[in-house]
């Protein structure tokens, strides 16, 4: 009879051939034993199945027909885990060897949801300014604490409480970010662990960096209107913030205040140029998604754009 794993890690999979292969092999290297790993696969081509096969046959692998945003994988993939604590992560991430010891250790600390810490791989301009401008309030080096968003590209959950709060939204590129409200919302603390810590490998230009943050924008700001109730006095409000300056002061201000206590303060005022437009791109997308509000469009969920990645 086999023994149950007690962590089942899920990665979502879309022509993730470039990076999954390092990723299985750092995941492999873990220093806590008692793991599985389940890959949904929704990519147009067979090459990641080939890689999981070929070196990695305890690997779970399921390819599905259809296309898949990446959270609805991220569901999917929970059906198929054994475990019941669930971990998720992408194909574009190396983790650190003691990455799952240390979320582990967290939770049977804090009995919750756990997210770590993400660093870059890689020390290009680029990169580093990408890697910034998106993921500046978990760094490695920041101080633990508690978090009010849960990026899964380094997240643990409990399988009872991702039930209870009614999996991923499937249809939205950030559902993390909504669930982590509704987690939230339903009384459970999100605990930030910086030792638990994995490496983004970054491989978009700057160019689809600011149209990857333009689409992000335009979700968050609908999901910011849906899921605050908001009036169009509110909206009006929120959409002269971010053309304005104002907005884009406090988030530079914002990455540069968590970039210092991660002792990364230089790297930030160096690669500032990225940050800016990157966070610049952002207010444009939710500028964008205000205009429609105001407007009377219709916002349409799961917008079709590439769901290699939604980190």
């Amino acid at each position: 009879m086999t023994t149950a794993p007690e962590i089942s890690i899920v990665i979502p999979a879309y022509d993730s051939h470039r990076t999954l292969g390092a990723c299985l092999a750092a995941i492999e290297a873990q220093t806590f034993p008692a793991f599985e790993v389940v890959i949904v696969d929704s990519g147009p081509s067979d090459e990641g199945q080939r890689i999981v096969q070929s070196r990695f046959p305890r690997v779970r692998f399921e390819r599905t027909p259809q296309r898949l945003l990446p959270h609805a994988a991220r569901n999917r993939g929970v059906e198929l885990a054994a475990a019941q604590l669930i971990v998720f992560t992408d194909p574009d991430i190396y983790p650190k060897a003691d990455w799952l010891a240390c979320l582990v250790e967290a939770h049977q600390r804090t009995k919750g949801i756990v997210v770590g810490a993400v660093d870059c791989h890689g020390r290009r301009w680029l990169d580093l300014g990408i890697h910034l401008a998106k993921f500046d309030m978990w760094l490695p080096g920041s101080p633990a604490g508690t978090a009010s968003i849960a990026p899964t590209l380094n997240l643990l959950c409990p399988r009872r409480v991702f039930e209870h709060l009614g999996g991923f939204p499937g249809d939205v590129m950030i559902g993390d970010t909504l669930f982590s409200w509704i987690a939230v919302a339903r009384g459970y603390r999100i605990t930030f662990e910086p030792r638990a810590v994995v490496d983004h490998h970054h491989l978009s230009s700057w160019g689809q960096l600011l149209g990857e943050r333009l689409a992000r924008g335009a979700e968050f700001g609908m999901l910011r209107v849906e899921q605050g109730g908001w009036g169009g006095a509110r909206v009006l409000v929120q959409l002269a913030a971010s053309i304005l300056p104002i907005r884009l002061i406090r988030l530079m201000v914002r990455t540069l205040r968590h970039a210092g206590r991660a002792g990364v303060l230089g790297v930030a005022l160096s690669t500032s140029p990225v940050i800016v437009t990157a966070h610049a791109a952002w207010l444009a997308g939710e500028s964008r998604a205000f205009i429609s509000f105001l407007s009377g469009a219709r916002w349409r969920r799961g917008a079709a754009e590439n769901p290699a990645s939604d980190s």
